[in-house]
C-alpha cells in the first residue's frame, strides 16, 4: 500500500502528456504582450533620440552663481564657479570667475551678482582687530574668521576670500587643500592620499596574474562546493537541526538552573531582596515552561515534516547534479549581466538628455540647476524610467526561463534507460521562438510593482522636503513601502515558478502563473523548506567561495616570490580577489537557486503523474531523489 502525504493539499490532475517531460508541441504565447514590448522599446528609442537632438544636458551639469547664471554657458568669459566662503551655510554666495586663483594674494576677474558685489580679495590682509585666523584646513575656522571680520569691519561688504584652488570637472574651483578640509569633515584623508593610492595601483599591477587566476580559482571552488553539497549536504542539514535542538535544550536547562538559584536565594534571605528573588524565580519558571512547550512543538513539527526535509535535501543534491551535467549553462548569467550593464549605461546617458528637455535654470540658492517640466516632458521621463525597469525585469526573466527550462528538460532525461542530452540551446530557442510574450508579460507586472515602489520613495523625499520630519507621514509612507516591497518579493517568486510552468506546459503567462500558485499552495511546506534550505546553502556558498579564494590568494602573496618581496601590502589585491570570487559565487548560486525550484516542480509533477497512472515510483527521477521517493513507498 502506498503511503500518502496527508500534510499536502490535494493538487489538481496534471496533463498526462507531461509524462515524458516538457511539451515539444509548442505555440507562441502572449503575442500581444510581445508586440507591446517591442513597441515600448521602439518608443523608448524615440524618446531617447528626441533627448539627444533637443535636450541640453550641459545645462544640467553646469555650475550656477547667485544670480542663477550658468558659468561658461551664460557667462562665456567666466567659465568657472568660485565659492568665496567654503561652508554649506554660504553655498548661496557664489561667483563666476575667469580662472581659479592660485593663492590668497592672486587677482582674478569675476562677474558680480546680487550677493557678490566685488571680486575676491585676500582676507588675510584685512585690517581688523580679531584673534581669529584664516585657516583653510578647517571650514568652520574659515567661516568664523569671515563672520568676525564682516561684523567688525568699519565698512562691511559681502566678504569674499581668495584661496589656492584648482578646477575640478572644468566646472568649479576646488581648494588645493581639499584633503585637509576633507580630513576635518569625514576623515577621508586618513585612509586615502596620493602616495597610498599610487602604492595600491602598483600592488595591483604586480598581483595582476594572481587576480586573474582568482577568477578560475573561484570557479574551481564553486565546483568543489557543489560536490560537497552533493555528498555532504544532508549531513549539514541534519547537523544543523541537531544543534538547534541541543541549543534550545541547553537554554531550557540554564533557565531552570537560574530558577532554582533564585528559589534558594528567596528562601535563605529575610530581607526585602527576597521578594525580588521570588519574583525572578516565578518569571523564570514560566519562561522554562514556555521553552519546554516550544521544544515539544519543535519535536512534533520535526516528526511531521521529516520526509519533507529529506525531500528538500534530495532537491538540493539534485540541483548540484544538474550544474555538474550542464556546465555550459554557466555562460547564461554573464551574458545577461553584460546585457544589463549595456542597458543601464544607455539608460543613464539617455535620462540625462531627456531631463535636459525641461526648463533648466539656477535659482541662486545652490550651485546646482533646478529643472521644471511641462506635462509632456514629465510623462516622457516617467515612461523612460518605467521602460528601464521593464527591460531589466525582462532580461532577468529571460535568464530564469532559460535556466528553468534547461533543468526541466534535463530532469526528464534522467532515470532508468534514460540518457542525458544537451538542452541549453533548445531552451534558448524556445524562449525566443515561442515565449518572449509571456516573459514580457511577467516582467511587466514586476516592473509596475517596482515603479510604484520607486514613486513611493520619491513621495517620501517630497514629503520630507515639504513637511520636514513629520512622523505620521513618514510612518504611513514607510508602511506602504514595506507592503509594496513584500508584494514585489511575492511577484518575483510567483514569476519564477510561472516561467518554470511555461517551460513545462507551453502555456501563456496567466494560466502558467495560476498553475504555479496552485502547485505552491498544494505543496506549501515543500516549497518553503526547499527555499529555506536552498537560501542557507546559497549564502554559505557565497562566503565559502569568496573567503577560500582570498585565503588562497593571500597565502600566495605572503609566501611566494616575487609577490612576497615586491608587494607593499597584500590587502588591496586580496580585496580585489574577494570581489571577483564573490561575483563568481553569485553566478554559481543564481543558477543553483533556480535549479532547486525547477527540480522541485519537476519532481512534484513526476510524483503526481505516477500517482495518476497507479505507479509505485517515479518514472523520471535522478538518483539523488529516487532514494527518497522509493523510501516513502511501502507495499
Amino acid at each position: 500500500m502506498k503511503v500518502q502525504d496527508v500534510n499536502e493539499k490535494q493538487a489538481k490532475p496534471i496533463d498526462s502528456r507531461l509524462m515524458n517531460g516538457p511539451l515539444s508541441d509548442r505555440h507562441c504565447t502572449d503575442i500581444i504582450c510581445c508586440l507591446l514590448f517591442i513597441a515600448s522599446f521602439i518608443f523608448m528609442w524615440y524618446i531617447a533620440i528626441t533627448g539627444y537632438s533637443l535636450g541640453k544636458p550641459e545645462r544640467i551639469l553646469a555650475a550656477y552663481d547667485s544670480d542663477g547664471n550658468a558659468c561658461d554657458l551664460d557667462l562665456p568669459d567666466y567659465p568657472l564657479l568660485f565659492f568665496p566662503i567654503i561652508h554649506p551655510d554660504y553655498y548661496n554666495k557664489t561667483v563666476c570667475v575667469e580662472r581659479c586663483p592660485a593663492n590668497t594674494s592672486d587677482s582674478v576677474k569675476c562677474q558680480i551678482n546680487k550677493n557678490i558685489t566685488s571680486c575676491p580679495r585676500d582676507c588675510t590682509k584685512v585690517s581688523v582687530d580679531t584673534s581669529a585666523t584664516f585657516d583653510f584646513t578647517s571650514i568652520d575656522s574659515m567661516k568664523n574668521y569671515v563672520e568676525t571680520i564682516t561684523s567688525e569691519a568699519s565698512n562691511p561688504e559681502n566678504w569674499i576670500c581668495l584661496y589656492g584652488s584648482q578646477p575640478i570637472f572644468s566646472r568649479a574651483c576646488f581648494p588645493s587643500t581639499a584633503l585637509e578640509i576633507l580630513n576635518q569633515t569625514s576623515n577621508f584623508s586618513s585612509s586615502i592620499d596620493l602616495n597610498r593610492l599610487t602604492s595600491w595601483l602598483y600592488d595591483l599591477s604586480i598581483a595582476k596574474y594572481i587576480i586573474l587566476a582568482s577568477f578560475f580559482i573561484a570557479f574551481g571552488l564553486g565546483m568543489i562546493y557543489m560536490l560537497i553539497l552533493r555528498f555532504l549536504g544532508g549531513i549539514f542539514v541534519w547537523l544543523t537541526i541537531l544543534l538547534y535542538f541541543v541549543g534550545i535544550s541547553v537554554l531550557a536547562g540554564y533557565t531552570w538552573d537560574q530558577h532554582l538559584y533564585y528559589v534558594n536565594d528567596s528562601q535563605q534571605s529575610a530581607s526585602a531582596s527576597s521578594t525580588n528573588a521570588a519574583d525572578n524565580a516565578k518569571a523564570l519558571e514560566y519562561l522554562f515552561y514556555i521553552e519546554i512547550a516550544w521544544i515539544i512543538f519543535s519535536i512534533i513539527a520535526f516528526i511531521c515534516i521529516f520526509n519533507k526535509i529529506r525531500l528538500a535535501i534530495g532537491v538540493v543534491k539534485t540541483a548540484t547534479l544538474y550544474v555538474k551535467d550542464n556546465f555550459s549553462v554557466m555562460i547564461v548569467p554573464p551574458i545577461i549581466g553584460i546585457c544589463l550593464g549595456i542597458l543601464w549605461v544607455w539608460w543613464i546617458v539617455s535620462v540625462v538628455y531627456i531631463v535636459g528637455l525641461g526648463d533648466i535654470k539656477g535659482d541662486g540658492s545652490t550651485p546646482f540647476a533646478t529643472v521644471t517640466f511641462d506635462n509632456t516632458t514629465r510623462n516622457m521621463v516617467y515612461y523612460f524610467m518605467f521602460g528601464g525597469l521593464w527591460k531589466q525585469a525582462f532580461l532577468l526573466a529571460l535568464n530564469q526561463f532559460i535556466i528553468g527550462c534547461s533543468v526541466c528538460i534535463w530532469y526528464f532525461n534522467q532515470g532508468p534507460g534514460q540518457s542525458y542530452t544537451g538542452n541549453l540551446f533548445q531552451s534558448i530557442y524556445w524562449a525566443f521562438r515561442y515565449h518572449l510574450g509571456s516573459l514580457a508579460f511577467g516582467s511587466f507586472i514586476l516592473a509596475v510593482v517596482q515603479f510604484i515602489r520607486l514613486m513611493l520613495e520619491y513621495a517620501k523625499y517630497q514629503a520630507k522636503k515639504m513637511s520636514g520630519d513629520n512622523k505620521c507621514t513618514k510612518c504611513i509612507l514607510d508602511c506602504l513601502s514595506c507592503l509594496v516591497a513584500c508584494f514585489e518579493r511575492f511577484i518575483e517568486f510567483l514569476n519564477k515558478n510561472a516561467y518554470i510552468q511555461i517551460a513545462l506546459t507551453s502555456k501563456s503567462f496567466c494560466p502558467a502563473a495560476k498553475d504555479a500558485f496552485e502547485s505552491i499552495w498544494a505543496n506549501t511546506m515543500r516549497y518553503s523548506l526547499v527555499s529555506g534550505i536552498g537560501a542557507i546553502f546559497t549564502f554559505i556558498g557565497k562566503l565559502f567561495v569568496g573567503f577560500a579564494t582570498v585565503l588562497f590568494s593571500y597565502e600566495i602573496f605572503i609566501n611566494v616570490e616575487p609577490y612576497k618581496t615586491e608587494l607593499a601590502s597584500p590587502v588591496v589585491p586580496s580585496i580585489v580577489c574577494f570581489i571577483i570570487a564573490y561575483m563568481v559565487a553569485i553566478l554559481f548560486m543564481s543558477i543553483y537557486s533556480m535549479a532547486c525550484d525547477a527540480v522541485l516542480t519537476c519532481f512534484i509533477y513526476d510524483e503526481e503523474l505516477n500517482k495518476q497512472n497507479g505507479g509505485m515510483s517515479a518514472q523520471h527521477c535522478p538518483e539523488t531523489l529516487r532514494e527518497w521517493f522509493d523510501s516513502t513507498q511501502t507495499s
